[in-house]
């Protein structure tokens, strides 16, 4: 394991990323046939005189390329596509009316249960069949008889067929005699012929009639089983529920993932959200009266005419239009959002001449969406919000028939189902306890497909959790990950891979990490370069560059006074080094001695032994005239971070008041103005929910702007008056377009170009600012377009 490190901007990522992984990853694509490389990203040849000994490479960056809200931790780590082969063979189903659970049934398997639990009673075997419609019960009985049956169970009795007073009705169908049976061992095989015949006949279901005794209980020994006395026992060879005549959608893969149809929600067909109109946005201020223009959206002229219909409303109501919206009664909101009531629904027709609401406004313009200007203006309303229909489970009702069941029966007491959980359910736990609860599962022991597949989803909740992730969930979108956690998510994507010969190249790991979890990080990354692998990380934290097999430091500082290799070998030589550089011995601090070796060494995994690195001049005695390392003088304390003697006091605050979102108990907490504040503590422990979720979002409503999700949920966020605007900066793209440039980003080009534009040359060729941009115009070049 090798740890590049250096100043910010020296030139370590360039090295990394640019030069040795593009490198890598260019000779493994020409690998390929000139056919496959067609549908491969290929990488340009960097600028470098040789690489020798490079594996294949892949990069594993901190930033978040996910946009789609079908991703999640667990289809990005593949263990979603391990848990939907895993659920058919696992799971129990269960009725979604009665909460029985069902079980497919053999005719052996019904034989040995009606063996074990009503053995020496005499029972009738029955089936189920249907009587057509205006049939003769005589001509039906008749019938029967031509089929070799005799008798029927009807009405909890046994009639005869060749009775002379058949019953005047039948029914819709009735139940035909197959057999009557005193069980025993030695009937077994009559037992079975009879059910099988049965079985064929009802369509695979049928009925055991126990025909002596009272109160015959339900045999335990069936999953469906109820533990009320009742005379006929159903049994079902399908996935059918008996008692209530329910048929359930049979287990498959594409059942349990939301990226199919057979098991995507159909209302938000998989994303758990739908889109709706956000009344918070309509009505942004409360404080604000009716009067003032509460409804934003009945504010201008366009829209004036709404506003006048609602003050018109409002006085036939009586209404007080001049008082705050949120200081109005309940009854009174609700006929400004909703409009008035018809015959007790409420009336959301514009033209019916009544008050017909915010909503029904909103209605109304949803059919007017034809015109380019209704859907802009719609899209300003517009919010996600949690699919009603699944509840953001993104899985449709079929699939939540089936429970992963969590302990044994006898642990329960029967109750099953406090201890079963849905395949949402066991998404929307941390992945630390969803591991646990995977691992303890008792499984078939004569399947090893089941047994290998809970290993590898467990084996990848495992890494997750010791890369200190395991307070997320696996139905986490991957796209409100931050760039650390989704660098740490493909890393163990990479382990869960199992693979060998390969350099893994990454970009600080340990970033947005509490120093806690570090040490596993580090033990995470040993443990994928003990499988025969190469890693190559750019970073800044002590605990890793300390566990590395191999260092080169980059510097001595950034931009133009960066790029040169300052120091390449082991720690201790590092140390060593910076000893002899304090003795002195008149070595002056110039920079000649480090140009003249342009080559840099990676550690490969038979490198770690130390005799076996090579000795060349950045790692021999003349290491020693180096210029001053950073990392060294801070790895030995000769340099320090100083500590403020004195703090700023401040006066006012933002106060947050039983904060709940996420992870977040009823957190009271005050965010001081005008100081420098840090929020800390140990990986998922809610940073960044009480940050951007709870803070950003209820300031953001506070000051009348629309946020894409909802704010966090808390009692309150007071002192938004204090502050002027809010702004949050976070690790997402600044812009997706290569045209973009940090000077175009800051607003700073027009100022340039319109330096350049008054200068005299430019001036006496008649050149204006526009010439002077790469985006359009005269002055871009004609055959990159102005992309370079």
């Amino acid at each position: 394991m090798t740890v590049i490190t250096g100043p910010s901007g020296s030139g370590k990522s360039s090295l990394a990323f640019e030069t040795i992984y593009a490198e890598g990853q260019r000779r493994y694509v020409e690998t390929f046939s000139p056919y496959m490389r067609q549908f491969l990203d290929r990488m340009d040849k960097p600028r470098v005189d040789a690489i020798r000994g490079i594996p294949p490479a892949i990069a594993i960056e901190q930033a978040n390329p996910v946009k789609s809200s079908r991703s999640t931790v667990g289809t990005m780590t593949e263990i979603n596509d391990y848990v939907k082969l895993l659920m058919p063979r696992i799971a129990r189903a269960f009725c979604p009316s009665c909460e029985r659970e069902i079980r497919p049934e053999t005719p052996q398997g019904i034989a040995d249960a009606v063996v074990r639990e009503l053995s020496g009673r005499s029972v009738l075997i029955t089936f189920w069949i249907a009587v057509p419609a205006k049939t003769d019960a005589r001509e039906f009985f008749q019938f029967l008889q031509q089929q070799g049956y005799l008798r029927v169970w009807l009405h909890g009795e046994v009639i005869r067929c060749d009775t002379n007073n058949p019953p005047a009705r039948l029914g819709a169908r009735v139940q035909v005699i197959q057999d009557r049976i005193t069980i025993s061992e030695e009937n077994r095989s009559r037992l079975v012929e009879a059910l099988e015949t049965a079985l064929r006949f009802g369509r695979d279901r049928i009925n055991v009639v126990p025909v002596s005794g009272e109160n015959v209980q339900r045999p335990t020994f069936n999953a469906q089983g109820a533990t009320q006395p009742q005379a006929e026992i159903p049994f079902s060879k399908g996935w059918h529920c008996a008692h209530c005549d329910l048929d359930i959608r049979p287990p498959t893969p594409g059942l349990f993932s939301f990226n199919s149809p057979l098991g995507a929600c159909p209302e938000c067909r998989g994303f758990g959200r739908t889109i709706a109109i956000d009344l918070n946005r309509a009505i942004p201020d409360r404080s604000l009266s009716i009067a003032q223009g509460a409804v934003r959206v009945f504010r201008g002229e366009e829209m004036g005419e709404s506003q006048k219909d609602l003050l018109r409303a409002c006085a036939r109501e009586e209404i007080d239009v001049h008082a705050p919206f949120e200081d109005l009664p309940k009854s009174d909101q609700d006929f400004v959002i909703k409009g008035e009531k018809k015959n007790g629904k409420y009336e959301e027709d514009e033209d019916s001449g009544r008050w017909y609401g915010v909503r029904g406004f909103f209605k109304w313009l949803e059919s007017k969406t034809y015109k380019m200007h209704v859907r802009v203006l719609l899209s300003r309303y517009r919010a996600y919000t949690t699919c009603p229909s699944c509840n953001g489970g993104r899985f449709q009702p079929d699939a939540l028939n089936y429970r992963i069941v969590t302990a044994p029966p006898s642990e329960t007491n029967g109750q099953w189902l406090e201890t079963a959980l849905t395949l949402p359910e066991v998404a929307a736990l941390p992945i630390c306890r969803a591991r646990d609860l995977l691992a303890h599962l008792d499984l078939p022991p004569d399947d090893s497909t089941v047994g290998m597949l809970r290993r590898e989803v467990v084996t990848r909740l495992t890494y997750l959790c010791e890369v200190g992730l395991g307070y997320l969930t696996l139905n986490r979108s991957t796209r409100t990950l931050s760039g650390g956690e989704v660098q740490r998510v493909n890393l163990t994507t990479c382990l869960g891979a199992s693979l060998v010969n390969t350099l893994f190249v990454m970009d600080e790991p340990s970033v947005g990490l509490h120093p806690r979890d570090v040490s596993r990080l580090v033990r995470i990354m040993h443990n994928l370069r003990d499988k025969g692998n190469t890693l190559l990380v750019v970073e800044h934290e002590e605990a890793i560059i300390r566990s590395a097999d191999h260092l080169v430091d980059i510097g001595p500082g950034r931009g133009e006074q960066g790029g040169e290799l300052v120091f390449q070998g082991t720690l201790p030589e590092m140390l060593r080094s910076a000893r002899i550089l304090r003795a002195g011995d008149g070595v002056p601090q110039s920079r000649t001695f480090v140009r003249a070796p342009r080559s840099v060494h990676i550690a490969q995994p038979a490198d770690a032994d130390e005799s076996s690195l090579p000795q060349n001049a950045a790692t021999s005695t003349l290491q020693a005239c180096a210029p001053r390392s950073l990392t060294r003088d801070y790895l030995t304390g000769a340099q320090r971070i100083p500590v403020p003697k004195s703090r700023r006091k401040f006066t006012s605050a933002i106060k947050i008041t039983g904060a709940r979102e996420h992870n977040l108990k009823n957190v009271d907490v005050d965010i001081p103005l005008g100081v420098f504040t840090c929020i800390t503590g140990v990986s998922g422990s809610g940073k960044s929910t009480l940050i951007h979720e709870v803070l950003y979002r209820n300031l953001m409503r506070a000051k009348g702007q629309a946020t894409e999700q909802e704010p966090g949920a808390c009692r309150s966020v007071s002192g938004a008056h204090r502050i002027g605007d809010v702004v949050m900066v976070d690790q997402s793209q600044l812009a997706r377009t290569p045209r973009s440039t940090p000077i175009l980003y800051l607003g700073l080009y027009d100022r340039v170009r319109e330096l350049f534009a008054a200068l005299p040359e430019a001036m006496a060729q008649g050149l204006t600012a526009s010439a002077f941009s790469f985006n359009s115009g005269s002055g871009r070049c004609e055959r990159c377009c102005g992309t370079g």
